[in-house]
């Protein structure tokens, strides 16, 4: 189980006699902010090309089926943080007052769809596979929302309960602090992340069902035609 770095350490310097106190922090601002880049498309590769992809989509089909990879969106849910922290230092006490000034988690979507060029031709084939992969951008959409939330949550509950301040500490112990103060962050923010990856991983495989796939084919009957010429050499 992944650990949290508590804050308080032994380097904390409580001065009561020298009646040593550090001033109320100001409201720690955290800053969640979800992004969505447009969705790009590539229709450059063929049809051949694209089954060399290696996709989380767990095959509907039996063991005995051939699955044809026809499109697919690609692109991560990119997260990265930054942590501003407060300082007021009393140099003739030698002590130091530190507190979480403001964190800010941006979560980015880029996704890109990427068709076969020999299906993007086809105009009744290039709309059913679009109106697949925008479900799976849809998904991600949703599973950012739900984590943006989540994670600011989180990070509030779990800095309420471990501080969102430390002091007073010894001049010679900030930077040490600093950077439990920084872990701390960096902690609850990547077990998120990692709630978030499995979340998401199961709701865009529930977009690939049996169904689903067939009512793809099922909305181009005229495709039928030219589906074996083209997948022949895909199937020999």
């Amino acid at each position: 189980m992944l650990g949290i770095d508590p804050i308080t350490v032994t380097s904390l310097m409580i001065l009561a006699g020298n009646a040593v106190s550090c001033p109320q922090a100001p409201t720690t601002k955290i800053n969640i902010i979800p992004h969505t880049e447009k969705v790009k498309y590539d229709y450059k590769q063929s049809l051949k090309k694209i089954q060399e992809y290696s996709t989380d989509t767990v095959d509907p089909y039996s063991f005995h089926g051939t699955t044809i990879t026809q499109g697919f969106m690609k692109g991560e849910i990119g997260l990265d943080h930054k942590v501003t922290l407060g300082q007021v230092t009393n140099s003739k006490r030698g002590y130091s007052c530190l507190w979480y000034k403001d964190i800010t988690v941006n979560i980015t979507i880029d996704p890109t769809i990427v068709i076969a060029k020999e299906l993007y031709n086809d105009r009744c084939m290039r709309k059913a596979i679009i109106d697949h992969e925008l479900k799976h951008v849809r998904v991600d959409r949703r599973v950012v929302n739900k984590y943006a939330n989540l994670i600011g949550e989180k990070l509030m509950s779990d800095l309420k309960t471990r501080g969102f301040s430390a002091g007073p500490v010894r001049i010679d112990s900030i930077a040490e602090i600093s950077k439990k103060m920084q872990r701390v962050v960096n902690q609850i923010i990547e077990l998120e992340y990692q709630k978030l990856s499995i979340d998401r991983q199961e709701n865009q495989r529930a977009v690939d069902s049996l169904e689903e796939y067939e009512s793809v084919d099922d909305k181009c009957p005229a495709f039928e035609k030219k589906k074996k010429q083209i997948y022949s050499e895909l199937l020999r």
